[in-house]
């Protein structure tokens, strides 16, 4: 059809690639503890060199879990780094806001805003950082969920706002991955 995407997913068991019967062996090869991976020998689709994404994040979490948007760019690092590649064979960014706004808090501003002793993702937020991602917040979500920009972890840039990363990133050449 002319206009059209076609969009093909593969469902395949776990247990297919080896897996223990109580779940599958996740690897890390290059985010230590986050966005673990399955290997998959003879893949179809697999990551290429010179990638640019920017992923956009408005997953909530409960206080005291990691977010699982954050985890899918672990993750992604992840399935790279077992292709073979460095992080800087692909170019990251990711952008907070909606329900995700609060994991781009400092430690001390996340357990003034939450029920949690301190911001769950900080680690991983330093780890991203660590591997070149870039990391947005969005700044009209901080104002909307009265968080100041004062609050937002040293790690993490305030945007003008989520769409106008996501609009310059594109035009920039980067692909956009929502994750809600």
């Amino acid at each position: 059809m002319r206009g059209w995407s076609m969009i093909v997913v593969a469902f395949t068991s776990v247990a297919a690639y080896g897996a223990a019967s109580d779940g599958p062996n996740f690897l890390f090869p290059q985010v230590e503890n986050y966005g673990g991976i399955v290997r998959i020998p003879d893949a179809a689709e697999p990551p290429r060199r010179g990638i640019k994404i920017v992923f956009d994040i408005t997953a909530d979490s409960k206080p005291e879990e990691l977010n699982k948007g954050l985890e899918s760019v672990a993750r992604y690092l992840n399935l790279n780094a077992e292709a073979g590649f460095k992080p800087t064979d692909g170019t990251l960014a990711l952008v907070l806001h909606g329900a995700a706004t609060k994991v781009g808090l400092s430690d001390e501003a996340y357990a003034k805003h939450t029920a949690a002793a301190k911001n769950p993702n900080s680690d991983l937020i330093h780890e991203l950082k660590a591997h070149g991602v870039e990391i947005f917040v969005c700044g009209q979500s901080l104002a909307r969920n009265r968080f100041a920009s004062a609050e937002v972890a040293r790690e993490v840039f305030v945007a003008v706002s989520a769409m106008t990363v996501n609009a310059n990133k594109q035009q920039d050449g980067y692909s956009y991955l929502s994750i809600h």
